[in-house]
Formats: structure tokens, sequence, C-alpha cells
């Protein structure tokens, strides 16, 4: 029985939804920008590296008294905002998902007996759990094995002023005392006791592309966690 979780709930178990059709799943479209410039062939192409939205259409059935249940449905799909969405056929990634049609449930589930529900996903898939990698020698390799670069949260654990490296990419630290969170989803330097920190941090957010990455730094560092939030296309 294929089926999905949504919001934290799961459709067959919760209220007796499955997926009579497993649904294609596209692949996200690369932002690139043509331009015409007058006196060269073909076009100038500008790749900002970032993907559109993708959708995904769930062909759904159901079993019992599901009528019973339809308000309660219909706030699961509709009041629970973007959301994890996992197929029951690859429970190990996610989708962060919304629901986007205005289809009246109820009429499709009396004429058909089925219905569909439509899905605004975010281009990427991630990872349900994540590990937190730890890290307590400078120049150790890190492996990225999503399949496109990931924004990670970092936690360094030192005191002082310490440089830290990802490859080629350098974040300055300055007046440490104990730790620091680098959050690069947020671009936010913080402290959970502390609070924010962004005073203390010179350079870019770390950008995790796939494959190995070697971690370095100097200064007083005694670990780094790293959480990686992978992503696939």
């Amino acid at each position: 029985m294929l089926s999905f979780s949504f919001a934290n709930k799961d459709s067959f178990l919760d209220f007796g939804i499955y997926i009579t059709k497993m649904p294609s799943i596209p692949s996200p479209k690369r932002r690139v920008t043509a331009t015409q410039i007058f006196g060269r062939n073909g076009n100038l192409k500008y790749d900002e590296g970032t993907y559109d939205d993708i959708t995904i259409s769930v062909e759904c059935g159901f079993v019992g008294d599901v009528f019973s249940r339809l308000n309660s449905i219909k706030a699961w799909l509709f009041e629970s905002g973007s959301s994890p969405l996992i197929f029951s056929i690859e429970n190990d990634k996610k989708y962060i998902a919304q629901v986007v049609n205005s289809i009246d449930f109820e009429i499709a589930m009396r004429k058909l007996g089925q219905f569909v529900i439509v899905f605004s996903c975010e281009p990427f898939r991630y990872a349900v759990t994540e590990p937190k990698v730890s890290i307590t020698t400078s120049n150790t390799i890190l492996v990225n094995n999503g399949t496109v670069a990931c924004q990670p949260i970092i936690e360094v654990y030192g005191n002082g002023d310490i440089t830290i490296a990802i490859g080629s990419q350098q974040m300055q630290l300055k007046g440490i005392s104990n730790k620091i969170n680098l959050n690069s989803i947020l671009q936010d330097a913080y402290d959970d006791a502390l609070g924010n920190l962004n005073s203390k941090v010179t350079g870019e957010y770390f950008i995790l592309p796939a494959g190995s990455n070697n971690v370095s730094w100097t200064g007083n560092i005694t670990k780094v966690d790293i959480t990686q939030n992978r992503r696939w296309l």
C-alpha cells in the first residue's frame, strides 16, 4: 500500500488515504536567463545557480468512511502550510511542500471515489534524518553525498580568534568564548546562551559542494559539529 506522510501525519494510518498511482516527480528547472545581444550569435546566458519549485500531483483513494473525517482531512492538508512530505516508497527523503489545489474533495470523493492532491514543493529532497558530524582534528575530509551543494549549520567549540575553512572558503571568528553557531540557512551567527554573535564573524557563510570537502582551522578549537542539511535533485 503506497501512502505518504505530510506535516507529521500518515495519510493511511491517520485518515485511510492511500496513493493509487505513484506520482511522476519532475526535475526542477534551473534558472538561466538568456539575453539577445546585437551582432552576437546565439544568446548570452546567465546561470543563477538556483532552481524553481516543482509541482507533484498525487492521485489518492480511500478506505472506510472517509466522509466522517473530511473536515479533519481538509484541516490537515490546507492548514499545515509548508511542511515535510515523505512518500512511503522513499521514506528516507523528504520534500518541503504545501498543498495548493482548491478541489472540492467531497464532490470528487462521492463522484469518483478518488481525488488528487497537488503539492508545490521546494526543488530539492532532503534527508529525513540528518546526523551531526563531529570533527576534532583540522584537515579532516567531510563527504557531502547529496547531489547538490548544501547549506550547513556549524557549531564551533573554542576560544579566542579563530579562522575556519572548508575547501577554499574561510570565515574569521573574533573573540569566541566557548561556542558559536554558524547557520548558513539563516545567514546568522549566534549562541544559545549569548544570543546574536554576528559582530564576531567575518566572511561568507559556508556552502558544502557535493563530494569531498576539507575542513581545517587555525586557533584554539576543541571540536566542530556540522549538520550538513544534504540535498538531492
